[in-house]
């Protein structure tokens, strides 16, 4: 006679299936859990989890109501709170986080959650508040640390009286053993050295997939690639109006499709634009991929691929549960995350170069290196644009222009003590900078530009403008400055491809040697300096000097017509012969570095 499995057997099983990444299975207990018992309330959080982690975020909140209603705890309200937002009802939202904070004014994860849907809409200063009350009641705790630091340097709020402050959270991170922080922020931080990165990125893949990654992979091995051509996946969330379209669409599009079959994976929710349309045309097949991590991996598993590429690694939206299922005999992760993951097991190679990521620096991956022969950095061909007037830009006309476009959490006080040391020596100088996300960065740039001696009004920000007026426009500034230890990337290769010198100098870790790669790869070496003196003292020389500017200019110009750097089918081309190194290590049954001669 069978015997009828408990409730709690039931729910045990099903969490149990849940942790190992089996939800599907999991979802199939839960139903025969709530069919016997339909007021089993952590049998519907636990749905209502499923679901949303398969972004069904309706039926998560359906589920999380009926456990509400069966009596869940608080911290449902908080589940419920984070699907409201996810199926993008804000004040829904923000009811169920508030009702959570009613009910337990001392739930953390409730002032967490508030924080960030605050920041979403819009109320920096109030998410601001909510982080730090977050802190008052967990002091020293690494999400709060890090959320509240990067708003904070958005709003370029560096006020050093109030925090949180970079030393917490690095103390924090070198203190973690559990963390669902991305690492992310550490690649910005001047207190954050290689093997911090590469330690925090290891916490963070142990404690998100730990309990998938120790799971058989989804891809069965290597398959010889005589009489056929080579597979190669490209996954993303962002074959949109996004950075890493901008770069990678034409050199995708240019690969040999005698030689190379070319499917790209949106991993995310894609919007139907210019750059999506692009990436549709880029490949042999665009595949929406499953909101749910298994059946992800089991779609790209049944391509057969030979390599997959992620293009996202810790950044928003990654998809990182799948590559976690490793559906694909060879993994790599390039572009989207200019670090280390961490773990071995979520790819198996990191693509870089000599400069980006030379040899020296091999023990601050867990991924083997992979070097192009070049530049890390794929491009697109340099455009041919109407130049606007520097009064449609809305610049003066006789001064000399530095620019930066990079996001505000890229500035910190030192790098603005180093520019504003050259606009002070460089008179009637200004700054141009992109538009931050809230006027308050712009109030305090310029008070922090005071506090420097600058006059607050040589801080000029740029309009929001489409991709192609944003590029037209760059080619008005004079000389653009780079950003440490987080460098420019596409706004590196945006000011070279329009004709604008960037000075750098290369720094110890990936995201802070992006621009000396870049211009290296052009031949540019002289605008790749020592270090933070010496990069002042040549944007000091430049800015006085009309004539040596103008010479880097016409060098620079000289340089584009014929550059590597921004011939798409050339990138191509090293990237299939990387990707053929990679499937030839594997065959081997080797996980080397590879070392694409030129």
């Amino acid at each position: 006679m069978n015997r009828v499995a408990s409730p709690q057997a039931l729910y045990a099983q099903a969490f149990a299936q849940f942790r190992q990444g089996r939800l599907e299975q999991a979802l199939q207990v839960l139903g025969q859990l709530l069919q016997q018992a339909p007021a089993h309330a952590d049998g519907w959080n636990l749905a209502g989890v499923i679901h949303g982690s398969r972004q069904q975020h309706a039926q998560a909140v359906q589920c999380y109501r009926r456990a509400l209603a069966a009596g869940a705890a608080v911290g449902t309200w908080v589940n419920l709170g984070l699907a409201e937002q996810r199926r993008l009802a804000p004040d829904e939202a923000e009811a169920a986080f508030r009702e959570a904070l009613r009910r337990d004014p001392a739930l953390v994860i409730a002032w967490q959650k508030l924080a960030g849907l605050l920041e979403d809409t819009g109320r920096h200063v109030e998410a601001l508040d909510c982080h730090r009350q977050a802190l008052r009641l967990q002091p020293g705790d690494l999400r709060s640390l890090s959320d509240a630091l990067l708003l904070r340097r958005y709003l370029a709020d560096w006020d050093p009286t109030v925090g949180p402050h970079p030393a917490e959270v690095v103390a924090a991170w070198r203190l973690a053993n559990r963390s669902d922080a991305s690492p992310m922020l550490l690649l910005a931080l001047p207190e954050a050295d290689a093997d911090l990165q590469k330690s925090a990125a290891a916490t963070f893949a142990a404690s998100q997939w730990g309990p998938v990654l120790v799971q058989p992979p989804l891809a069965g091995p290597p398959m010889p690639l005589a009489g056929r051509r080579l597979r190669v996946g490209y996954m993303s969330s962002d074959f949109r109006a996004h950075a890493v379209s901008f770069l990678v669409l034409e050199a995708i599009a240019a690969h040999d499709r005698g030689a190379c079959e070319v499917v790209l994976y949106a991993s995310g929710a894609t919007a139907d634009d210019e750059w999506c349309q692009q990436a549709r045309a880029a490949s042999d097949r665009f595949v929406q991929l499953d909101a749910d991590d298994q059946r992800a991996a089991q779609q790209i598993a049944g391509d057969r691929l030979d390599v997959l590429v992620d293009l996202n690694g810790y950044t928003a939206h990654a998809r990182m549960g799948v590559l976690a299922r490793r559906p694909a005999p060879v993994l790599a992760s390039w572009l989207g995350y200019i670090g280390t993951l961490g773990d071995h097991r979520l790819v198996d190679y990191i693509i870089g170069d000599a400069i980006a990521t030379p040899g020296t620096m091999a023990d601050k991956f867990s991924e083997s290196l992979a070097l192009l022969p070049h530049c890390f950095q794929a491009n697109p061909r340099v455009p041919d644009l109407p130049i606007p007037s520097r009064d449609e830009a809305g610049l003066p006309h006789d001064a000399v222009v530095f620019c930066s476009f990079n996001q505000a959490y890229k500035l910190h006080p030192a790098l603005w003590d180093d520019w504003c040391e050259v606009l002070v020596r460089v008179p009637g100088s200004v700054l141009w900078l992109a538009p931050p996300r809230d006027e308050i960065a712009r109030d305090n740039l310029r008070r922090e530009a005071a506090i420097r001696g600058v006059e607050p009004q040589r801080i000029l920000f740029a309009a929001q403008l489409p991709r192609q007026a944003h590029l037209a426009r760059l080619a008005l500034a004079d000389i653009a400055l780079d950003a440490w230890p987080y460098n420019s990337g596409t706004n590196a290769s945006d000011a070279l491809r329009m004709g604008v010198p960037l000075l750098t100098f290369p720094g110890d870790t990936f995201a802070g040697r992006m621009a000396a790669s870049l211009l290296t790869a052009l031949g540019l070496d002289e605008c790749v300096l020592a270090g933070r003196g010496e990069l002042v003292e040549q944007a000091v020389r430049l800015g006085n000097d009309g004539h040596t500017r103008a010479r880097l200019r016409q060098r620079l110009a000289g340089l584009l017509p014929g550059a590597r750097l921004f011939d798409p089918r050339a990138m191509a081309g090293d990237l299939e012969r990387l990707y053929r190194a990679m499937h030839a290590n594997a065959m081997a049954g080797r996980q080397t570095t590879i070392r694409l001669s030129g």
